[in-house]
């Protein structure tokens, strides 16, 4: 589940200090985070779904990390899907910005 807590932001190496210093665990690693340090926002679906760091990122729906090229990641929530895993479908990677179904 999707924590914010004090330790040392891996990109930073800084503690930070009150609201802005908060910090984003990986829900897989447990490495941390300050959200504007990887371009994240807080969102209700991370909230609920978690996150994962770029090192940990799979795909949502077959859970595997193969095949990077095909790899979306959403613009809002920063879950992953391969394109071919989506319902239904893309045959190709969309241009620009790409949001999943949450």
């Amino acid at each position: 589940k999707f924590t914010l807590h004090q330790d040392m932001c891996v990109v930073c190496g800084s503690f930070g200090q009150g609201a802005e210093g908060r910090l984003l665990a990986c829900s897989q690693c447990g490495q941390c985070y300050h959200p504007y340090c990887v371009s994240i926002k807080i969102t209700k679906v991370v909230l609920s779904k978690g996150w994962r760091c770029l090192e940990c990122t799979v795909c949502e729906a077959c859970g595997k990390a193969s095949d990077p090229g095909r790899l979306l990641l959403c613009d809002d929530c920063d879950i992953s899907y391969h394109t071919y895993c989506l319902a239904p479908p893309l045959q190709t990677v969309p241009k620009g910005g790409w949001k999943c179904k949450w």
